[in-house]
């Protein structure tokens, strides 16, 4: 894996095994029936990616740092993301995490190595939330063409990491996928699948692969 290469990586249900931001923002919150609720609207098509946002968005407010910080330090991770993204810079290349869930939460990964967070703006001012700042899957091969565009990696070599169809827009771009822990329908488009809870183990199962070539 010496190739200078661009390494991305999903969050909710991926370096965020079984859970999502959301989730852990509603539990610190004790608003989780509430996002539940949204969630089965979601489910049934009666709202999209950026409805469900608005709707959050309306039912949290303004969250204290202070709280965000803490459902961030309680959500369960995979072992060794900081591991991995130490290895990753150490053979040249660089990684990137993209998510749709609020920025607020993800922003924290950055302490975790990670060199690009992308993730859905939620507004910090009171000012409503703007739509066009939600991220949807569609987003995801799009970044990912910019970041190879002004970073000079080749999308051919860039490596993603997920685990559901959110995912499958990126993965359907890419010929060097991960399913981690995944659904059924990316497991079938994935190169490889990794199930555990360590994501040194998958890093494992991709660089294999690679030097294999």
């Amino acid at each position: 894996m010496k190739k200078r290469r661009l390494f991305v990586f999903d969050m909710d249900g991926t370096l965020l095994p079984k859970t999502t931001a959301c989730l852990e923002l509603a539990r610190a919150t004790r608003t989780t029936d509430r996002l539940e609720a949204l969630e089965a609207e979601f489910a049934a098509g009666r709202i999209d990616t950026k409805g469900f946002a608005a709707a959050i968005s309306r039912l949290w407010g303004q969250i204290a740092p202070g709280v965000v910080r803490e459902a961030f330090d309680a959500s369960p991770k995979l072992r060794n993301i900081r591991e991995v993204t130490r290895a990753v810079t150490e053979a040249g290349g660089r990684t990137c995490l993209i998510s749709m869930s609020p920025d607020f939460f993800t922003e924290h990964f950055r302490d975790f190595g990670f060199d690009f967070v992308y993730s859905s703006r939620f507004p910090r001012d009171g000012r409503p939330l703007d739509p066009d700042g939600i991220l949807v899957p569609e987003d995801k091969p799009r970044l990912v063409r910019d970041l190879c565009a002004s970073e000079s990696f080749a999308l051919e070599e860039t490596v993603a990491f997920g685990d559901s169809m959110s995912d499958y827009p990126l993965f359907r771009c890419l010929r060097f996928t991960v399913g981690v822990n995944p659904d059924v329908k990316l497991e079938k488009l994935a190169l490889a699948t990794y199930r555990g809870d360590d994501l040194q183990g998958a890093y494992s199962i991709i660089g294999r692969l690679l030097e294999a070539r």
